[in-house]
């Protein structure tokens, strides 16, 4: 913000020794409030302050603002004190309903007007206000404060037009600085508006005035207004007493054919309306009854010689025929919405008693659906607990005892073994057989026996070298000297 605004040079000029405005006996003073000795005295003219409450009124829904235009001074006791004589507002401002912001813009526009002023006339404060907020230094009012408005004796004002209060404040001399405000103000004016003046002080006050507000109409020091009538001449008032007869004369007959014709206005009327519904262009140029003319000429006459505008006349016609088109067209237009409420209430009838057959329907689809899931559930339960136990009790293998599965498996094995045995036993039987028949062609020669007897090695197909061959042989069919050699074999 310091960047964009630009105030030019300002330089710290001790405040001049001068008399106060209240020891002046060309001014007029007035105290709004309580002044301590420890507050800044400030001294405003009437006028500015009355054009900052009505510029704080102007618009209560945003914040508004000014510069303050006037001197600083120090009395000959050594006491600083401030005088306004006027007020700048504030324009190409930026601001809420709670926060005021001067621009670039506005600090042109008020150098601009400051060119116009006095050279001794300088910026010694600043007013905004604050609708409905109370009175009080925001944190950006401070900053502005700061910023441009920092001299021991500059001020500030803040208006809060919709509670009717404000206040002013002035710089303390404590360390670190800061911003107080006073317990009142001094108004100043020309001796010769003391009463105004007091007024205006006892608004301020809130004390009862005799007049309204005071910051907008001046209190009258005049004597009461005198009315001047002129001479009339009697042709003029019996004109105007003949004018206002046949006005009189005019309603009461009005009056007669509204209250005793009114049936045979609306059959005409609706017989009207339904011409020109069938033909709009028939706006202005419908025939009128014999009546309606005599009507419409008594009015013609009246009106002429009142106003001079006979066509007014045929405007009031037009008028009240287009008013007539438009009320057939609504009753028209709500007989229409009539029966289509109604229609649309039997549809929505039908719509729910379609609705509700469509639910009732659903819910009986559902129930049998839960049903069938029920019993199949049901049956699959029971197919899957008892599938396997009726099989095997309906089976013939189930009905017998379970001891008779050891005594028919072990008989079928023992007959199984013994099946085996006789076979190996009979097929030993030959192999022997053939064996012995073998060594009786070789009888009385060693040699050819021992031959023998190396041919059947323990590679030979019937070497007896197998155990279990071997303990099948039937000794009782060998002869007794092959039965010895073959004991002495290893």
């Amino acid at each position: 913000m310091d960047d964009e605004i630009q105030l030019g040079e300002m330089t710290q000029a001790q405040p001049e020794t001068s008399i106060r405005p209240d020891e002046d006996a060309h001014f007029s003073t007035k105290t709004v409030g309580q002044i301590d000795s420890d507050d800044l005295a400030i001294f405003v003219d009437l006028d500015v302050q009355r054009d900052m409450e009505a510029h704080a009124l102007s618009n209560t829904n945003v914040e508004l603002g000014g510069v303050l235009l006037g001197r600083q001074f120090i009395d000959h006791t050594g006491k600083p004190f401030v005088v306004i004589s006027d007020c700048l507002r504030a324009t190409h401002f930026e601001a809420t309903k709670g926060t005021f912001k001067f621009t670039h813009e506005t600090w042109r526009e008020i150098t601009r007007q400051r060119e116009g002023y006095r050279p001794d006339l300088e910026m010694v404060g600043w007013y905004h206000t604050h609708p409905d907020w109370g009175v009080f230094l925001s944190g950006m009012d401070l900053f502005i404060c700061n910023n441009f408005f920092n001299r021991p004796l500059d001020v500030a004002l803040v208006i809060d037009p919709c509670k009717q209060d404000r206040g002013w404040f002035h710089w303390t001399g404590d360390s670190p600085r800061a911003k107080r405000q006073t317990q009142g103000f001094i108004l100043t004016t020309n001796r010769l508006r003391c009463a105004e003046l007091e007024q205006y002080a006892n608004f301020y006050n809130k004390e009862p005035v005799l007049n309204q507000d005071p910051r907008y109409t001046l209190p009258s020091t005049n004597s009461a207004p005198v009315v001047v009538m002129e001479n009339r001449r009697t042709i003029s008032e019996i004109c105007i007493a003949g004018i206002l007869v046949v006005q009189f004369i005019f309603l009461c007959f009005f009056s007669y054919t509204q209250w005793f014709g009114s049936k045979s206005n609306s059959d005409k009327q609706r017989t009207l309306t339904q011409t020109l519904d069938a033909n709009p262009q028939l706006d202005a140029n419908v025939e009128l009854t014999p009546k309606e003319e005599a009507y419409r000429e008594i009015l013609t006459a009246i009106v002429t010689h009142e106003t001079g505008y006979p066509q007014l006349v045929d405007q009031y016609t037009e008028l009240q025929i287009s008013r007539n088109q438009l009320q057939s067209s609504y009753q028209n237009q709500q007989l229409l919405i009539e029966n289509l409420t109604n229609k649309n209430s039997a549809f929505q009838a039908a719509l729910e008693q379609q609705q509700q057959a469509h639910a009732q329907k659903i819910n009986e689809m559902l129930e049998t659906h839960e049903k069938a899931r029920a019993e199949l559930k049901e049956r699959f339960q029971q197919s899957s607990n008892l599938s396997d136990d009726s099989e095997l009790s309906d089976s013939p293998v189930n009905q017998i005892p379970p001891g008779w599965y050891w005594a028919i498996f072990g008989g079928g094995g023992l007959a199984i073994l013994a099946t085996g045995l006789l076979l190996n036993q009979a097929s030993r039987k030959k192999e022997v057989s053939k064996s012995i028949a073998s060594p009786q062609l070789s009888e009385g020669s060693e040699k050819p026996a021992d031959l023998n007897r190396s041919s059947h090695g323990p590679n030979t197909p019937n070497s007896p070298s197998d155990a279990s061959q071997m303990f099948f042989v039937d000794h009782s069919q060998i002869p007794s000297g092959e039965k010895n050699e073959r004991e002495l074999q290893p």
